[in-house]
């Protein structure tokens, strides 16, 4: 069936005289205004209709997954004023996928606090439908695949490999190119992302090391100690997370376990040998009160 291509100026169309705005569901007042430059559906429908009830849910479904990953079109506009992340990757990349769940985790705890913040998905894979279904897996926005953009972004950010996150502030300066080291490092504590803030959290971690054991014995690498070491990148041998600063590390083996996998591991066998404590004086209480009844 042939469709009319009908340019509709949706301000005359949905305003009149009376209104000038739409009504959610919960009775909250959109503007018409707010439209333009999106994509908007129509939907003709009833209560009385059994089709229309029929295919309601499904429609739900759609808009609230296609709401929630910004596919409606989104202007560039829109972003200004806010903490943008450029997240260059790709599904063949495992360090790509490594990096997703704890980007992930970030994007939600930061955006949970009510920062003005989002990310965009700056993608590399070879073909659409792998895009498709690497870019199911992420809550954010995207370039579309294929977007001349991404050639420009990656010259200007020389972006070398991936995964690469460029944090770009509010006034639309860049403020960091090493936002995935960072957020990997300190995960949503990172955001902004500032010289500042980093700075701040680096002399955190700094305090704290001071009480961190100078060596640690651990059961995932019994033949040495290891020892509390400044690293720049390495994999923790424990969590396979990539880790940057501290490390407890063995130079002979190449063998490193952050810190929060280092001790508390020497945390439960030190809990261990508390309650083995705790034991033996019980078994000492217990034969002290009994000597007479065990001597006879």
């Amino acid at each position: 069936m042939a469709t009319e291509d009908v340019s509709l100026d949706l301000s005359t169309l949905l305003s009149s005289e009376e209104r000038d705005f739409l009504i959610r569901n919960n009775g909250d007042q959109v503007k018409v205004s707010n439209l333009v430059g999106k994509i908007v559906g129509f939907y003709f429908s009833g209560s009385w209709c059994g089709p229309c009830r029929n295919f309601t849910p499904l429609l739900v479904e759609v808009y609230e997954q296609l709401s929630s990953k910004g596919d409606f079109e989104v202007r560039v506009s829109d972003l200004v004023g806010k903490n943008i992340l450029l997240y260059f990757s790709a599904q063949w990349c495992p360090p790509c996928r490594a990096f997703l769940p704890k980007l992930i985790e970030a994007y939600h705890t930061i955006k949970g606090k009510g920062n003005a913040f989002e990310v965009i998905f700056i993608s590399s894979d070879s073909d659409q439908s792998t895009f498709d279904e690497f870019y199911s897996e992420m809550p954010w926005l995207a370039l579309p695949f294929g977007d001349e953009r991404k050639q420009i972004l990656s010259r200007k950010f020389k972006i070398k490999g991936i995964p690469a996150a460029v944090a770009i502030g509010p006034s639309g300066r860049t403020i960091t190119k090493e936002a995935r080291m960072h957020l990997t490092a300190y995960g949503a504590d990172a955001f902004p992302f500032t010289e500042e803030h980093l700075k701040q959290l680096e002399e955190e971690i700094e305090e704290k090391a001071k009480g961190w054991p100078e060596k640690v014995k651990h059961e995932l690498h019994t033949e040495h100690e290891l020892i509390r070491a400044k690293r720049k990148a390495c994999i923790c041998k424990g969590c396979r997370e990539t880790g940057y600063s501290w490390s407890f590390y063995c130079k002979e083996c190449d063998f490193d376990l952050h810190p929060k996998c280092a001790l508390k591991e020497d945390e439960k066998n030190s809990n261990e040998l508390t309650l083995f404590e705790v034991k033996v004086r019980i078994f000492v209480i217990y034969i002290q009160r009994n000597y007479k009844k065990v001597r006879l």
